[in-house]
């Protein structure tokens, strides 16, 4: 069984509310009222008669999909954060049914038999690679995406959570040699990052070269057998000293800089922070801010630069105001299709 410190639903967790849509929880702290998470799976009856499929939920995929479809059919499920982080979406916590806890998903689905090469198979096949390569407890991992609400088909992905910041660490440094002696498992290959690329729809923020060098050496993403897979390292809550209901938030605008990354030490987490020193703006709104850090909840901003390494960045400024501590300023990513992230 899961250990710990998990004490409600956090990155990685689904929730189903009483009138039976799956939403995907985000962030490590949460307001007391409600739990933010984003629609994530609606059933049919929801759907106009033309847009009805012939299954029991439909996957809704963009932020805009899923704003757009909560703001006409489920405004009440739309808040504008108290504490300045616009409009999101999120269940108060007397309307949540279901808690869908990713780490007693995958123990269940461990005892089970599944036929070989299926994804369930191969998700189970990558679980005991990493256990076996980084000597990590099993509980403290989860499968979270289509797998945790058995929604999959043979086409999924497969979305591992490692829960805890040592747990994360031992999993990334493992990984290396998991690529180099697991024969089913592999790094992207440069067709497949291309694929990707266009998937994302980055082709309209930077170029497929920029993009290649970013991506190319990534160890938290892969294909096991012909199966994407994709792992997120959570810190556990305790290890994040960033409360919501003690954070301030104050939006400046958008701003595009060139900076040196300072300290690496948590861009393999979700919350993703890499740390800047000697700062070059280019553009802002508030041009006399600098900006002390680059955050983002995306998994694909993880991983994407080291300490020491130039980067020309583009997002949206924020002031970060935490009770008893120094204001700072810092660049989110993962709001905006004018944002981009490449080395200099």
């Amino acid at each position: 069984m899961p250990r710990d410190n998990i004490t409600e639903p956090i990155e990685g967790f689904f929730i189903e509310s009483k009138d039976g849509m799956i939403f995907d929880v985000k962030g490590l702290s949460q307001p007391k009222d409600r739990v933010i998470a984003f629609v994530r799976y609606i059933p049919w009856k929801f759907l106009k008669d033309e847009e009805k499929k012939r299954k029991d939920f439909v996957k809704l995929y963009s932020l805009k999909e899923r704003f757009s479809f909560l703001a006409e059919n489920f405004p009440e499920y739309l808040f504008e954060d108290p504490k300045g982080r616009g409009l999101l979406q999120g269940l108060e916590r007397d309307n949540i049914q279901t808690i869908y806890d990713p780490r007693i998903k995958l123990s269940n689905l461990m005892k089970k038999s599944f036929l070989e090469n299926s994804l369930e198979d191969l998700m189970i096949r990558l679980v005991k690679a990493i256990v076996s390569f980084s000597s990590i407890k099993l509980g403290s991992i989860g499968i979270s995406g289509s797998i945790l609400v058995d929604l999959h088909s043979e086409n999924s992905d497969i979305d591992l959570i490692i829960y805890g910041e040592e747990n994360g660490l031992k999993v990334y440094e493992a990984m290396s040699e998991i690529f180099t002696k697991e024969k089913l498992i592999n790094r992207y290959s440069d067709e497949n990052l291309k694929a990707l690329w266009k998937e994302r729809g980055q082709e309209k923020q930077i170029n497929f070269s920029s993009f290649l060098d970013l991506e190319v050496e990534k160890n938290l993403q892969g294909k096991i057998h012909d199966v994407d897979f994709y792992i997120r390292c959570v810190p556990y809550p305790d290890e994040r000293n960033e409360p919501y209901d003690k954070i301030m938030i104050l939006s400046l605008g958008e701003a595009e800089f060139k900076a040196k990354i300072d300290d690496d030490t948590r861009k393999i987490f979700t919350p993703c922070i890499y740390t800047l020193k000697e700062v070059e703006l280019i553009s802002a709104v508030e041009t006399i801010i600098i900006p002390n850090r680059i955050y983002s909840v995306r998994g694909r901003y993880c991983d994407l630069a080291k300490s020491g390494d130039k980067v020309h960045v583009k997002g949206k400024m924020e002031q970060v105001i935490i009770e008893n501590k120094q204001a700072f300023y810092q660049l989110i990513l993962g709001t905006s299709n004018d944002e981009f992230f490449m080395k200099d």
